[in-house]
This record gives structure tokens, sequence and C-alpha cells, in this order.
């Protein structure tokens, strides 16, 4: 009697991590997809598109580690004794800076993806944009991250 109990229960938890497991890989799979393949593209445009988007990323991977960076030093700042006044002005006016450079190369990179798209698609793009979300930490309201969400910045470092 006791064996079959053993026997049960072993099977039973076999069975729980077996679907624990595929309920993991298939809640990774949903989450890995990014808002941009709700566009529909077909291989020629997917194509086209990847050059102008891996060059986007780039970018745009660079402008947050550097507004991780200032954020950094800027909240250091304010764990000193008395903050520096001029020093937390400089850091926000890089920040800024960071945020007027990547300005027009967002605007660059939404112009190329419009010339890819067909009527319909551009629909699609403007319902991701609109859905998007933040830009993460350092970079609020930035249309590129509904494009292409960036790590959590555990991850990210």
């Amino acid at each position: 009697m006791k064996t079959k109990l053993l026997v049960l229960l072993l099977v039973a938890s076999v069975a729980g991590n077996v679907a624990f497991a595929v309920t993991t890989v298939v809640a990774r799979r949903q989450r890995a997809m990014l808002p941009m393949d709700r566009l529909g593209l077909d291989a020629a445009q997917r194509s086209r598109f990847t050059a102008t988007r891996e060059q986007f990323v780039q970018d745009r991977g660079r402008a947050h580690a550097r507004m991780r960076t200032l954020r950094d030093e800027f909240a250091a700042e304010t764990t000193k004794p008395t903050p520096d006044r001029a020093r937390m002005t400089q850091l926000a006016n890089e920040m800024a800076g960071v945020q007027a450079e990547m300005r027009p190369k967002l605007i660059a990179h939404l112009l190329d993806m419009h010339a890819l798209l067909r009527p319909e698609q551009r629909g699609r793009l403007a319902d991701v944009l609109r859905s998007g979300g933040t830009g993460g930490p350092g970079m609020p309201g930035c249309p590129g991250a509904a494009l292409y969400p960036m790590s959590a910045p555990s991850e990210a470092r």
C-alpha cells in the first residue's frame, strides 16, 4: 500500500513539474514576442527592416547605458551631506543632452520604418506606439521603447 502511494506521489510530482516546465516555456515565448511582430512584416520587409533596427537598437542601448551612469552619479550626489548644486545641474543637463541626441535618431528610424510599411501596417505601427509605455528609467516616454523594450535595469548591467 505504501509503495503504491509513493509511486502515485512520484507520478503526480513528475506530472506537475512537466506542466510547470511547459507553461514556463510557453510564457517565455509570449513575452519574447516584440510589439514589432504585430506589424505582420513579410520576408522582404523584415530583411530591410533588420539593418535599420539594429543600428537604432545599438544607439538606444548606448544612450541607455549613458543615462544609467548619469542617473547613478546624480543619485550619489544626493547622498552627500552637502550636494553640489552645480554638479547636479551639470548631470541633469547631460541627461537632457542624451535625450536630445536620441530624438532625431528615433524620428529617422520611424520614417525609415514608415517607408517600408504598407498603409494597413502603418496603422498597426501607430497602435504599437500608442500602447508602448515608457523608455525605462532615464528615458521616459521614448516611443522607441514601444518597439524594442530594454531589459530590466538589473539585467542591463
